[in-house]
């Protein structure tokens, strides 16, 4: 009896785990709650069978042993889903973190420089629309004041190209808000080009046009926040910073090397950006990628190789469970399901489409 009262204070002090946790928390107690009554109930077991009769402790039978070691490997098997579960839900949550800060990094950025965004990037030398002269540069670079790196922005000199001897210095710094915990954090190029850098899953929003916009494409161009060549701000977001992606991501398809444009996010030519020319380039699509430089085969990146920049055209992508994380130019962060209509997936890309559909 006073081995049963000890299991019955082992379970009241479970029964308060319920109460303060959530659901792994919940299904653990019940899996320790089943082996604490299925012990119990051997060991009273025990104690009437042999305790009156017999000095000498006996212990389990071959078939109790059995029994037990089958139920413990059932609740585990019914356990490790729930924890894998948890761990990706809080990955994902880290994601949408991650996204937040790069979209109010924005906001900081457009406060401080009279509305306009810090540009996409910028494949040659050019004055854009804020009268800034750029050079090769990708978006990060402008932003890193905003999210606790100063130290990198006052490195970075403006008047080179990123690639150029110091400037690429700063392009090799692991940030942990560039990567998404699901997929190849701290991923690099892993040294294996005379200019490699980190690569990175966030990536802005282009629109409907492909990487590097022709003058056909720069005519059925219906806005984005951002572009190659090209700067945008507030007063460009016609359709509401509610209603417009800023921010997503993409999965770093050959983390190691440069096998593969996509995740090379600190590069023009890379993938500094996300975009739908075609309306069926929904999150996770099984319409692939348009990449000059791609691995086949990558787990929900399929590719198709183009000749050109101007045929560049990448879908946002992540091994999140049903969908992509989005950050709004609001600075609010939504869960896009790999489900979403192309006709509300065009919709949030455009800047000054003025359609009338809108994510769910």
């Amino acid at each position: 009896m006073k081995k049963m009262k000890n299991w019955n204070k082992t379970l009241d002090s479970l029964e308060q785990c319920q109460n303060a946790s959530g659901y792994v928390k919940w299904f653990i107690y019940h899996v320790l709650r089943a082996i604490s009554l299925l012990f119990a109930r051997i060991v009273a077991s025990i104690s009437v069978r042999f305790g009156k009769q017999s000095s000498v402790r006996r212990a389990f039978t071959l078939v109790e042993l059995l029994v037990v070691i089958a139920i413990i490997g059932i609740l585990i098997a019914l356990l490790l889903p729930a924890v894998q579960a948890a761990r990706e839900a809080a990955r994902r949550m880290q994601c949408s973190n991650n996204l937040k800060q790069w979209s109010l990094a924005v906001h900081t950025h457009a406060d401080a420089k009279q509305g306009w965004f810090n540009i996409g990037a910028c494949n040659n030398d050019r004055t854009v629309e804020n009268g800034r002269a750029y050079r090769r540069i990708s978006w990060p670079t402008e932003l890193w004041p905003y999210v606790e790196q100063q130290q990198l922005f006052s490195q970075y000199d403006f008047g080179k190209r990123f690639h150029d001897a110091g400037n690429i210095d700063t392009y090799r710094q692991k940030i942990a808000g560039y990567y998404c915990p699901s997929n190849n954090p701290n991923s690099d190029q892993g040294n294996t080009d005379t200019y490699w850098r980190v690569m990175g899953n966030y990536v802005t929003n282009m629109g409907n046009s492909p990487l590097h916009q022709s003058t056909e494409e720069q005519a059925r161009f219906t806005g984005a926040p951002f572009g190659v060549g090209h700067v945008y701000g507030l007063e460009n977001i016609a359709d509401g910073t509610s209603n417009t992606a800023a921010f997503s991501e993409i999965i770093i398809a050959a983390p190691g090397g440069t096998t593969d444009q996509r995740g090379d996010f600190l590069n023009d030519e890379g993938s500094p950006g996300f975009m739908a020319r075609d309306a069926d380039l929904t999150p996770n699509s099984k319409v692939p990628d348009y990449c000059r430089i791609c691995v086949e085969n990558v787990s929900k990146a399929p590719c198709t190789k183009v000749g050109a920049n101007t045929d560049v055209e990448i879908a946002p992508r992540s091994y999140h469970t049903g969908g992509v994380n989005l950050g709004l130019c609001d600075g609010a962060v939504r869960f896009v399901s790999d489900t979403v209509s192309p006709n509300s997936w065009q919709a949030v890309l455009s800047a000054d489409g003025g359609e009338s559909e809108s994510l769910p």
